[in-house]
């Protein structure tokens, strides 16, 4: 039930925009031919049943026992082969100033928890009329059917298994939910308690509650952890933690019909090095099937610094492979091995590469598992009418002192093979984020959902995302949260995984689901949310750079504007802006555009306005309606005059080591620059940084105890620096042992012993007298006298 381990359960190597396909070290494509065949035929079991009819599940009572996963794992071969490699190179590429609203809420619910298992292994997707939500429960997978149109419960909760025959009819767990769009059918699916089974249960109809259920076993050849699924043309696809990574293909043209399906095809590849638990991720097809020749696409990722290849420094790799089903003649079936795909440095060492405890919690000692090792569920596929794409996630240590953060990936193939279109990082403060799901719409927006944790932070749910038009490599909604977490989870077992789906009606809306904490038996949610101009419909898209500029008149401000096209759209976009300083004059390079097209917005004539900050709200409007951004301009008209310092008061003595500096604000000031020295000219920097946003500052860092410092304060805009204020002095804080100011320690006796002991004797006492001259690591010289664990 979750991630058991086998017992049970870039330096930037992609600029913004630049596209790196495969490394350029990669050897001839591997092939595998022939699949080894996974017992015989599978026969349905029919299931006809009303889910509203069945028994509920169990509910977990304060006081019931709780069940912890048992760990698995093999044994990793190394714990790493290079240096860790060290903050990740694009936390600083993404910015937590929002260029746009995050997707609006459509539903956020409660949905299971206080289940007597750790993990809860949290899964869902979405289907026309219902969203159906998967947790591990008591003795195995307990479900519920909610109407996605209010929240509502129609079935459940109800143990999966009551829907299995033989070893199926006790499940263990590691649920999940898929949404069959193209056959408009629903797959459940669980791990048996005995006899290594993947149970699993087709909707016989499109109605999930009365429409009956088809079940099947497939027998694995030894227990099938982590088991991990996806919905492809010729196949559903099923990865999974054995003995080595394997991977799975159910004979999904029959399964879907509910009649006989042919037997299951398996392959296998390489264990990674340094990983003692490890599985691919399937690609899961979203919306339009992936053409009919395309094969199934698994993926995983690799952190050269731990498993290898040596040699690589500067980024790592995510590896794909085709895995070829031939149904007829499966000694046919192939298992390509596909170029890696470069992407920035990752640090898969999270409290070691094994550990399942890591990330930490406020006022508790317990810490969270990372799940370093695998691409988070799902791999999500779409397939566009000019590329198909893959975006996916993972989490890598963001600092090199273990805080987790979200590596996000878009990968694309235009018909020359897969490439990686854009990466980010996504952190952006002290918590850790991870245990992320990813999905893309039918416009190629992206949300991503996530944990949050840290020493202040209880675990929690949020949310962030970025429109297609956005700059590459960067989330730039506002994060929003999901769900509050108020208390620590009472294990380090934490997911095992969280889900991101998209709704097949219209395309645009994104569902997620994940654990949270209220007390310390875990909760989950699910949310909805939907970026506001998302439609199926053609459409224009707008986007506004940079989404803040400052300026000194008289010169002119230039805003670029990208008017984007969805699904052919081609009537003309007429642009328009408000909220320009009065006095100015403005003009659009081209207006009205034809999309795909742009234009400049020029500010001009600012010598003419005042000095000020300027919200403009910039539009295109067409037959589809108005589409509105706002971007922020500065106006300034000259350089700010000197601050006046307010704190620490001239003078001053036992100041903190970390004093809370302030000053004035200044008329037409920009930013702030700070410096502090031990000396009145300035000569010897402590303290120097500008970009200060606001009048006060407390050093990150300590300042030398029982120290005079000098300091001063300068504004500056975008028309240049001002004039430094008068310098200020203070005096720093003695601590025990400092000496007076001003004063100078004084030898009242010293002695080397470089002539021997001269004169020095040790009386005898009790125990055996250690003291002799000695030349390791003296004080002062090349001898010194030392006892070692003396007794007197």
């Amino acid at each position: 039930m979750s991630r058991n381990r086998p017992v049970l359960a870039l330096a930037l190597l992609v600029l913004f925009g630049a596209t790196l396909g495969a490394a350029a070290a990669d050897p001839p494509a591997v092939v595998q031919r022939g699949a080894e065949i996974v017992g015989e035929d599978l026969f349905p079991v029919f299931v006809d049943v009303d889910l509203r009819d069945l028994p509920p599940a169990p509910e977990w009572q304060p006081g019931d026992p709780v069940k912890e996963v048992p760990k698995r794992r093999r044994p990793p071969q190394s714990e790493r082969i290079e240096p860790p490699p060290g903050p990740d190179p694009l936390v600083a590429r993404q910015r937590a100033l929002a260029t746009e609203a995050l997707p609006d809420l459509v539903l956020n619910i409660a949905g299971q928890g206080y289940s007597s298992v750790n993990p809860p292994d949290t899964v869902g997707d979405v289907g026309p009329g219902y969203y159906i939500q998967s947790i591990n429960g008591g003795s195995g997978t307990q479900v519920i059917v909610y109407d996605k149109s209010n929240g509502s419960v129609a079935a459940g909760p109800f143990a999966m298994d009551t829907l299995g025959t033989g070893n199926c009819a006790s499940g263990l767990g590691d649920p999940i939910v898929l949404y069959d769009e193209a056959a408009d059918r629903w797959m459940l699916s669980e791990f048996s308690s005995s006899g290594n089974r993947l149970c699993i249960y087709i909707s016989q109809t499109a109605d999930p509650i009365a429409g009956g259920w088809c079940a099947y076993q497939v027998t694995a050849p030894s227990f099938p952890d982590y088991p991990k699924y996806a919905v492809w043309h010729d196949a559903y696809y099923v990865t999974s933690n054995e003995s080595s990574p394997a991977i799975y293909a159910l004979d999904r043209e029959n399964m879907k019909a509910c009649g006989t399906a042919r037997a299951a095809q398996r392959f296998t590849v390489a264990d990674l090095s340094g990983f003692g638990f490890q599985a691919l991720t399937p690609a899961d097809s979203d919306d339009t099937p992936p053409p009919v020749t395309t094969p199934g696409i698994l993926m995983r990722h690799r952190d050269t610094e731990v498993h290898g290849p040596a040699g690589l420094p500067g980024h790592d790799l995510l590896e794909l492979w085709a895995l070829d089903i031939d149904w007829t003649t499966p000694a046919n079936s192939t298992l390509t091995a596909l170029p890696s795909i470069q992407i920035a440095e990752i640090d898969s060492d999270l409290c070691g590469l094994t550990s399942f405890n890591c990330f930490p919690q406020p006022g508790s000692s317990t810490t969270l598992d990372p799940l370093r090792e695998v691409i988070m569920f799902r791999l999500a596929y779409r397939n566009f009418p000019d590329r198909e794409t893959l975006v996916g996630n993972l989490v890598t240590d963001v600092t090199g002192t273990n805080r987790g953060g979200v590596r996000w990936f878009e990968l694309r193939d235009t018909g020359s093979g897969w490439a990686l279109e854009q990466e980010g990082t996504y952190s952006i403060d002290a918590d850790s984020r991870w245990m992320a799901g990813i999905s893309m719409d039918v416009q190629g927006n992206i949300a991503l959902g996530y944990n949050v944790s840290s020493t202040s932070t209880y675990p929690s749910l949020r949310l962030t995302g970025r429109l297609a038009t956005d700059p590459p490599g960067t989330m730039s909604a506002t994060e929003v949260t999901i769900a509050t977490g108020s208390a620590a989870n009472g294990s380090n077992r934490y997911g095992d995984y969280s889900a991101m789906s998209i709704d097949p009606e219209d395309g645009c809306t994104f569902w997620f689901t994940g654990q949270y904490n209220t007390s310390s038996q875990w909760s989950t949610r699910i949310g909805a949310y939907k970026f506001p101009d998302c439609s199926r419909a053609p459409d224009f898209s707008l986007a506004v750079t940079p989404v803040a500029q400052a300026v000194c008149a008289p010169a002119s401000a230039a805003f670029d504007l990208e008017i984007g096209q969805q699904l052919g759209f081609a009537n003309g976009v007429t642009l328009a802006v408000t909220g320009q300083p009065a006095g100015t004059s403005t003009g659009f390079s081209v207006n009205p555009v034809t999309p795909p097209g742009s234009s400049v917005l020029t500010i001009g004539n600012t010598g003419a306005a005042s000095a000020g900050s300027y919200l403009l709200e910039v539009s295109g409007t067409s037959t589809t309606g108005t589409k509105t951004r706002q971007v922020a301009l500065d106006l300034f008209t000259q350089a700010p005059a000197a601050p006046a310092l307010t704190s620490p008061a001239p003078g001053a003595i036992n100041q903190p080591l970390r004093p809370a500096f302030a000053w004035s604000g200044v008329a037409q000031a920009g930013t702030y620059r700070i410096q502090v020295a031990t000396d009145p000219g300035f000569l010897s920097l402590v303290l120097d940084q500008g970009g200060i946003p606001g009048t006060s500052l407390t050093p990150s860092s300590d300042l030398a105890s029982n120290t005079g410092h000098y300091w001063r304060v300068q504004a500056d805009n975008a028309c240049g620096n001002g004039a430094w204020s008068t310098a200020s002095s203070f005096t720093t804080v003695p601590l025990p042992g400092d000496c007076p100011l001003g004063a100078q320690p004084v030898a009242v006796y010293s002695y080397g012993f470089e002539a021997g002991a001269s004169g020095w004797t040790t009386p005898s006492g009790v125990g055996t007298n250690t003291w002799a001259i000695t030349t390791t690591n003296p004080y002062d010289g090349a001898n010194h006298y030392r006892g070692a664990g003396t007794a007197s």
